[in-house]
């Protein structure tokens, strides 16, 4: 078993949001450790989802959402460049077929306007397809929100906590909690029970995403439910990535934001997601009938979408919570916990603001037990691995003299070299999805076809294991089953 220490804060769940509050208590002198059960990150919520950076006006005045999501739209347009990950501000249309819907979207535009929202216009239908030409032309009137964005999810969530890492919190994958500790009342937190041990803290953040309602029963706060709800999308090649430029949504309903069709951060076509509950909290396999849903949507958009050019798809499970809100609040028994939970749409987009708001929430009620004292050494900025494809030649050549592995093409797909995948593993990366989340290779059209022995064979290099451990997300899911040939292979021992 692990031997672990003390800490000041543990954090449960390495999503974006317990990355983001991660980051900000990085700011003081806190020892803070993030617990997360997945092999590499991200995973869930924050691995699958549309991608959108939301303008705020969608969700209704008063509510938590509506509080944070403004906000976080504008504190991610400093944070892109501060932690070096890509954003595009594309800006967002709401699109309305019909009367009915043209009267939602003004409702909309007040709600916006009341929450915060920055840039917001309701144009007609052919103003709108002046931008976007290929637009369905059943859409009548469309509400423009010029702040809205895309974002690289992966890289985003990725620099939350790597730049939380780099200012002294610890982070622990594979690492299942099982359990919370108590004092002898059950009045305090004293940590949590894991698969590697036991961690001790006085003060435990539940920001587990769709199972945080089991880790609240676990403190004894049974107060919401979290309904899981998954979400299928298509990805398309680049080669159709221009059909639109901007986040284009479908009026909005009880199911939620109706499916969507934008051009990605890295110039692919996202369409999706659908909206179906279920039981269980792991299940992301795709459907025919969700993506038949997914792609029928997608044409009341954009009626030009050639589905043969999908290049994968896949589903996430979103933390639909019972209470229809965030659920944002310190426990007053077991003092020290506190929930961040049931954190799904627009929870991405909010994330920033909600790390800010935790952190002066647990200075009003542990100020007592923790000092907030701020770190002189907080390092506020990080740099993501560079991206070979968007180097200029110039800047290819001159990576390439002082390191040859930059001259050194992986993934043809997505012009990803060899020395990107080495500086992936050396911050960390593992697994096959962990390279291609941090650089990439297997994200392109062939879908790892080409790259993946090739990723497996310098994962096995510069960890000194046999390729037969590599896996693609740990556990069992090994990439190769046996060797084919009788000598041994770089890392193995007789």
């Amino acid at each position: 078993m692990l031997k672990c220490g003390d800490y000041d804060v543990l954090i449960i769940g390495a999503g974006i949001v317990g990355s983001a509050i991660a980051r900000e208590l990085s700011r003081y002198r806190l020892r803070a450790a993030v617990l997360d059960r997945a092999p590499e990150l991200p995973f869930g919520q924050s691995r699958a989802n549309s991608s959108m950076i939301h303008g705020g006006f969608d969700d209704e005045c008063g509510t938590v959402k509506a509080r944070f999501c403004a906000k976080g739209n504008a504190m991610y347009h400093a944070l892109h460049e501060e932690l070096d990950f890509r954003l595009i501000e594309c800006g967002s249309f709401v699109c309305a077929q019909g009367e009915h819907e043209h009267r939602h979207l003004n409702k909309l535009y007040e709600q916006g306007k009341t929450n915060g929202a920055k840039g917001l216009e309701i144009v007609s239908g052919d103003a709108m397809r002046e931008k976007e030409p290929n637009a369905s032309g059943g859409i009548t009137a469309a509400l423009w929100c010029s702040s809205a964005a895309i974002i690289n999810n992966f890289e985003a969530s990725l620099a939350f906590i790597e730049n939380a890492c780099q200012n002294g919190v610890e982070l622990f994958l594979e690492t299942e909690v099982r359990g919370l500790i108590f004092d002898d009342c059950a009045c305090e937190m004293r940590g949590v029970r894991t698969n590697r041990g036991d961690f001790y803290a006085p003060v435990v953040i539940n920001a587990s995403g769709v199972n945080s309602d089991v880790i609240s029963r676990m403190a004894g706060d049974d107060s919401f439910i979290i309904h899981p709800t998954r979400g299928e999308y298509f990805i398309f090649d680049r080669a159709v990535g221009t059909l639109v430029t901007s986040f284009l949504f479908s009026c909005p309903s009880e199911l939620g934001k109706g499916v969507t069709v934008a051009q990605t951060a890295d110039e692919n076509l996202l369409i999706g997601p659908t909206s179906v509950r279920q039981l269980d909290r792991d299940d992301r396999d795709t459907t025919p009938e969700g993506l038949e849903e997914a792609f029928s949507g997608a044409l009341r958009l954009v009626p030009g979408i050639p589905r043969n050019m999908a290049i994968t798809t896949f589903s996430g499970i979103r933390a639909n919570i019972d209470r229809g809100d965030f659920y944002i609040k310190a426990l007053d028994k077991p003092r020290g916990f506190v929930n961040a939970a049931g954190i799904k749409s627009p929870g991405f987009t909010s994330a920033p603001a909600i790390a800010a708001h935790v952190a002066d929430l647990m200075k009003d009620a542990f100020g007592d037990i923790l000092s907030f004292e701020p770190d002189p050494a907080f390092v506020p900025k990080r740099r993501h691995v560079p991206r070979f494809m968007y180097m200029s030649m110039d800047e290819r050549a001159e990576a390439a003299s002082k390191d040859p592995k930059w001259g050194q093409i992986v993934c043809r797909c997505e012009s990803v070299t060899e020395a990107q995948v080495v500086e992936a593993i050396r911050r960390g990366a593992r697994t096959v999805a962990a390279v291609k989340l941090l650089v990439r290779p297997g994200a392109g059209r062939c879908q790892g076809g080409f790259c993946a022995p090739r990723v497996v064979e310098i994962l096995a290099r510069e960890l000194g294991v046999s390729p037969l451990e590599i896996t693609r997300h740990g556990g069992n899911s090994y990439m190769l089953s046996g060797r084919t040939k009788d000598p041994l292979l770089p890392g193995e021992k007789k």
